[in-house]
């Protein structure tokens, strides 16, 4: 008997815990992750991570286009962009900057680190 009154209080608390949790994480959305979507950027690094890729798209949440890549490859990035007809021009990586031509639009890519072990990479076009 009192062993299930001890089980249902700890059950209680713990139900306390992660109620007011999830309302902390909901108040302070954007203070915790700015403008990322945490959801989707897991299932990038999860095509990285168990997939295998090279690279994973992702997006923030103005829907602008964003990869993941293992570490300090940008080199499939380029080829991603090769594909969409645009040419490597400039890399900049004191300023972590790429600079990419197409006909005669120029565009700069900046790219950070992310999580420690991987290279977030913004993309100039929309998601649609």
């Amino acid at each position: 008997m009192m062993k299930k009154k001890l089980i249902l209080k700890v059950s209680a608390i713990l139900i306390v815990i992660i109620f007011v949790s999830l309302i902390f994480i909901l108040i302070n959305w954007k203070n915790l992750f700015n403008e990322n979507r945490p959801i989707e950027n897991l299932k990038a690094i999860y095509q990285i991570e168990i997939k295998n890729k090279e690279i994973a798209q992702t997006s923030d949440v103005h829907n602008t286009i964003q990869y993941i890549s293992p570490e300090d490859k940008l080199d499939p990035f380029i080829d991603v962009m090769n594909k969409k007809g645009y040419k490597l021009l400039e890399m900049d990586s004191s300023h972590n900057k790429l600079l990419f031509q197409k006909d005669n639009n120029i565009v700069s890519v900046s790219y950070e680190t992310f999580a420690k072990k991987y290279i977030k990479i913004e993309s100039p076009f929309v998601k649609e």
